[in-house]
């Protein structure tokens, strides 16, 4: 299965070494810049006393970001698009660092969410997401988790059952989580099983395999996400910082433009 098939059956899909170890190193160095000058230090983690820190955004406009659109990138999102026309953004999005915590990984039954109408287009979709890694990111280190096959159940649950015109997002949210799976999802239950049933195998719902995956990779490594895949931000249990460009291109304004 090639990239573009798995994108279009799992949701997402994973472009390897998009950009070079150089072109990385540089976009952390601008982050270290920033935060140093918060007391924030790359060689002190006794410094890292702030989990998320939420002032990076400056950042977006730093040429260093640019590496993140890189040709096998935008290759990759053209042959999911289709040959939809869209703008190739003026930046690469917003940037993000999780340092470690102290409370224990898992899956959070909270803040799941889509980047996206709900009843946006499933194929060719009209939008890719894209989450750059800039540093190394090791299994439960912060990597954001995604609901692989969620799009197409997605898709499949707003199709069969149609939203009332109007209907908005928190509204649509909710008539999701009357899905059995969905609703498990969002039940805060036995953090254990919860990694076990909901990572450690598919469960298969009208022929749509569902599993919670990390985007975790190396440095340089560009996740693409199909604008109805479910995702949220989790703990980074790791020892080092977890460093994310998140991104995209749209065709539809993330399936709220008119038509």
């Amino acid at each position: 299965m090639n990239l573009i098939e798995h994108f279009h059956e799992y949701g997402w899909a994973r472009v390897p070494q998009a950009f070079s170890p150089d072109a990385a190193a540089a976009m952390r160095e601008a982050v270290w810049h920033v935060l140093a000058e918060d007391g924030i230090h790359c060689d002190d983690p006794s410094t890292w006393t702030l989990e998320r820190p939420a002032y990076l955004q400056r950042l977006k406009e730093h040429p260093a970001f640019r590496a993140a659109g890189s040709p096998s990138v935008l290759a990759a999102i053209d042959a999911i698009l289709a040959g939809q026309a869209y703008e190739t953004p003026k930046n690469w999005g917003a940037v993000f660092a999780a340092f470690p915590a102290k409370e224990a990984w898992g899956i959070p039954a909270s803040g799941w969410h889509i980047d996206a109408k709900y009843t946006s287009a499933l194929t060719p979709p009209g939008g890719v997401k894209t989450f750059a890694l800039f540093g190394d990111v090791a299994p439960r280190s912060g990597g954001t988790l995604m609901l692989s096959g969620s799009h197409r159940l997605i898709h499949r649950w707003f199709r069969e059952s149609p939203p009332p015109a109007g209907a908005r997002g928190a509204e649509m949210r909710k008539r999701l989580q009357s899905h059995p799976y969905i609703r498990d999802l969002h039940t805060d239950d036995d953090p254990e099983e919860r990694i076990a049933r909901l990572m450690g195998r598919a469960e298969i719902d009208n022929g749509i395999p569902l599993q919670i995956v990390e985007c975790r990779g190396s440095a340089g490594d560009v996740f693409l996400l199909h604008p109805l895949t479910l995702h949220v931000a989790t703990t980074n249990a790791g020892r080092f910082p977890r460093f994310l460009l998140s991104g995209g291109v749209t065709t539809d304004m993330w399936g709220w433009a008119k038509p």
